[in-house]
């Protein structure tokens, strides 16, 4: 029984592919190429943005001042992929004049607060407790090691205050995430916003 000339050659290709056997020593070096090229496309890719989420929010955040931002909505959302079922609450901080002191509570699970650079590294981030408030205090002070005024102690003062946990960072924006829970819980939520505040410090 004769074959179809085309089905002739595909078993012929067929034989002939089976019969090469691959090097071991070639195949290892084109995965680890391939992984290699995964893992520097995955890190460029932050870079190669046109915009990048720093660039989008800053105009509609003012220096060291918290805005609350309202529900996301498919018209109204400032960066994209942001979940509508969380409600947001941001501040654009920068340490270059003075240290940024930040107040916030998270009354309950999935409140959240994170500190982020322009290049989107997460240097500080915190989340609420079931059935507890977790009360939050940071001085936010510059990178560097450089003179930002006299402690009270250093005054002769004695101060007897709750010491703020001190976070190194020279700008950046903060971010607070709250659920959305419903309408019955909108006063709550708008309520633990606005208790966040971010504000310069005078200098002493």
């Amino acid at each position: 029984m004769t074959l179809h000339p085309l089905a002739e050659r595909a078993l012929a290709l067929f034989k002939k592919l089976a019969s090469i056997r691959p090097d071991l020593r070639l195949v290892a070096a084109a995965l680890a190429a391939m992984g290699i090229l995964h893992i520097c496309a995955t890190l460029a890719a932050p870079m190669l943005m046109g915009r990048s989420a720093f660039d989008r929010l800053s105009p509609i955040l003012p220096l060291n001042s918290v805005v609350v931002l309202p529900p996301i909505t498919p018209e109204n959302q400032p960066l994209p992929f942001l979940t509508p079922d969380v409600r947001y609450a941001m501040c654009r901080y920068d340490t270059a004049q003075a240290p940024v002191g930040l107040s916030v509570q998270l009354p309950g699970k999935g409140w959240s607060v994170a500190l982020h650079t322009p290049e989107g590294d997460n240097v500080y981030a915190a989340t609420g407790e079931d059935e507890r408030i977790t009360s939050l205090r940071l001085r936010i002070l510059p990178s560097d090691e450089r003179f930002m005024g006299l402690t009270p102690e250093s005054l002769g003062v004695a101060d007897t205050s709750e010491k703020p946990q001190v976070v190194r960072s020279a700008r950046g924006i903060i971010v607070l995430r709250a659920p959305d829970r419903g309408h019955a819980y909108v006063p709550f939520t708008e309520a633990g916003l606005r208790q966040f505040t971010c504000t310069p410090e005078k200098p002493r």
